[in-house]
This record gives structure tokens, C-alpha cells and sequence, in this order.
């Protein structure tokens, strides 16, 4: 086959267009600190680090959902807290109370017993980012309690809030209103009793009182389990995260001395081509005629 000068130019250009695509891809692997950016680098090693990508999106997400679940909870176990320290000092008024005989005194409690039903109707009432906490999935439009003088009405439901924590786990994160709902009936009963002067009508409001301490004692036990689920469930998609990190890290980055080494070693057989391309080019034959 006869080599003509044009087929040497082109295999010369071609080999001159490769060798500069090869230190181009070896000088973006040093400054990006990867080895692999796109499939066409190493279709297995991108293949590996796409799935820990996407592994690690998943967790950021549940890591979004865990941080408002938690939110909520503590917003959660932090009302019923209160709740509890104002029922208990409704208990101890109470008794106190039933130990004067006094009407007075005991109507002058029960004015003041109210006053403090409606802190804790306040707290019933507590919102999270501008939604009621203690209303079900109604946590907007309308407040979960209402206190019209005579009762408290719960407007909220009964149904669950969850948050999604995990590839197939989901968490209920919210108490309902209706769960401590018996707190304010308690409550209103020993009112009524202590208005009445009546010492059996006491008796019961301070025996209910009491059935509600425990009841919120139980309901705050279980927001503060929740609370503690959503934090070690937090740790452990943490530690998760920095190994996908690794593996990412693993399966992208790049071995700088040993790039830097290729790069060297490319650059100076680029130069070494181009002195040597730029030699053939400028041979003819009448060099040899002369």
C-alpha cells in the first residue's frame, strides 16, 4: 500500500488529537480530585458511586424528616410537661382546699382553678410552625380545644401524623388531643365540687385529678419514646451516611500521585510527538536528491 504524505498527517493528527484528549481527562481527574466524573471514565466505578449517590440522597431525606419529627416531639413532650406541672398544682390546690372548710375559700380556689384550665386549654392548643400539634392530621383551621365555661370540646381527630425515616419504616410522631382529653374533665369536676362546697364532689374531682396526672405521665412517657427512637434512628443514618461518604469516595477519587506522575509522563510524550511529527512533516524527497 503506498503511504502518501496525506495519510501521515492524519495519522500524525490523530495521534496528536489522542494524546492531548489524554492529558486533558488526566489534568480535570488533578484539579476535580476525581477519577471518575462521567460514565465514560469507568463505566463500573461510576455505576457503583451513582448507587451510593443515590443511597445517600435517601438518607439526607430521611435525615430531613427525623430533624422535623424531632421538632415535633420535643415541641410535643414539652407541652404535655407543662400540662402535668399545672395539673399537679391543681391536685395540691385541691387538697388544700378540701382541708378548708371555708366556702369562700374554696370558691376563691376554684376561680383560680379556672384560670388555670385555661393555661392548660393554651397549652392544648400549641402549634408547631404554625400547625396544632395535638389535633390529628386537623392542624389547621381551627383549634383542637375550646373551653366554653362549661366543657372542653376536642376539634381535632384521632388520626396519626407519621414522617418517613427509613427505605420502609414510617414513625407516628404526634399525640392526639383526645388521648388526655379526661385531663380537663378532671379538672372541671373538682371546679364544680369546690363551687358546690360539696366534700364528695371534691373527693372525686381530686381522685380524677389524680387518674390524670397518671394518664399524662403515660402519654408523656410514650412522646418521649418516640423522641428517643427518632434521635438513635438520627445517629445511626449519620454513621450510615459517612460510609456511604467513603465508599463514595472510594469509587470517585482519584490517586493524585499517581496522576500527577501520568501527567508527566503524557506531557512529555506529547512533546516528544510533537518534535517528532514536526520532523516527518518537514522531510521530502529532495533532501534526498540533493
Amino acid at each position: 500500500m503506498r503511504v502518501t504524505a496525506t495519510m501521515i498527517q492524519n495519522q500524525i493528527l490523530r495521534s496528536m488529537s489522542i494524546a492531548q484528549e489524554q492529558i486533558f481527562n488526566t489534568q480535570r481527574q488533578i484539579s476535580s480530585s476525581k477519577a471518575v466524573s462521567v460514565s465514560s471514565d469507568d463505566p463500573t466505578r461510576y455505576d457503583r458511586s451513582a448507587r451510593f449517590r443515590t443511597l445517600r440522597a435517601r438518607s439526607d431525606q430521611f435525615l430531613i424528616n427525623i430533624e422535623d419529627g424531632l421538632n415535633w416531639s420535643v415541641t410535643t413532650s414539652t407541652s404535655l410537661g407543662q400540662i402535668h406541672d399545672l395539673l399537679s398544682k391543681i391536685h395540691t390546690d385541691g387538697l388544700n382546699a378540701r382541708n378548708d372548710i371555708n366556702a369562700d375559700t374554696r370558691a376563691i380556689t376554684a376561680t383560680a382553678i379556672e384560670s388555670v384550665l385555661q393555661e392548660l386549654v393554651s397549652l392544648g392548643n400549641t402549634d408547631f410552625s404554625g400547625k396544632n400539634v395535638f389535633g390529628g392530621t386537623i392542624t389547621e383551621g381551627v383549634a383542637p380545644f375550646v373551653f366554653d365555661g362549661v366543657a372542653v370540646t376536642y376539634n381535632g381527630n384521632t388520626s396519626q401524623i407519621s414522617r418517613k425515616i427509613g427505605e420502609n419504616t414510617y414513625m407516628a410522631i404526634n399525640v392526639t388531643g383526645d388521648e388526655f382529653l379526661g385531663v380537663f374533665a378532671a379538672v372541671l369536676d373538682l371546679r364544680d365540687g369546690l363551687n358546690a362546697n360539696d366534700n364528695t364532689a371534691i373527693d372525686s374531682g381530686l381522685a380524677d385529678v389524680a387518674t390524670a396526672l397518671s394518664d399524662i405521665l403515660t402519654v408523656t412517657a410514650r412522646a418521649g419514646s418516640t423522641q428517643r427512637r427518632l434521635e438513635l434512628t438520627r445517629e445511626n443514618l449519620q454513621v450510615a451516611k459517612i460510609n456511604l461518604e467513603s465508599y463514595i469516595s472510594q469509587a470517585e477519587d482519584v490517586d493524585l500521585a499517581e496522576a500527577i506522575l501520568r501527567f508527566n509522563s503524557q506531557e512529555l510524550g506529547f512533546r516528544a510527538a510533537l518534535e517528532s511529527s514536526a520532523r516527518i512533516q518537514s522531510i521530502t524527497i529532495l533532501d534526498h536528491l540533493r
